[in-house]
């Protein structure tokens, strides 16, 4: 029990109970693999609907929307991959497309629109 109050009170609990766990305080990056911490950007307005700007997948390059213009997918560029291999000499614009993703029915997309423009 003593042992326990220590680690709380010394603001060790978060690598207390984990197997290589990370100290307060770390963020993504000391994980390496090229993730990176970051807080997602969603805004939404009458006019233009929801606009995906920054999620967990990284930044958002292009939404792709259904005949409703309803979010039916997007395209984005893996930021700590894409800095990784501009760090490793790779062209900036090959190291953009080989950290290019996309999730949902992005393909499919009735429409594709940039989020920071339309």
């Amino acid at each position: 029990m003593r042992e326990l109050f220590l680690q709380i009170v010394y603001g060790r609990t978060q690598t207390a109970f984990s197997e290589n766990g990370l100290p307060v305080g770390a963020g993504l990056e000391d994980l390496g693999k090229g993730h990176t911490s970051q807080v997602g950007t969603i805004y939404s307005s009458s006019l233009k609907g929801p606009r995906y700007l920054q999620l967990a997948e990284g930044y958002i390059v292009e939404l792709g929307l259904s005949e409703d213009d309803e979010i039916i997918g997007y395209k984005y560029v893996h930021m700590g991959k894409m800095m990784d291999n501009i760090k490793a000499g790779m062209d900036p614009m090959a190291a953009i497309e080989k950290a290019s993703g996309t999730y949902g029915r992005f393909d499919e997309a009735a429409k594709k629109i940039d989020p920071r423009k339309q």
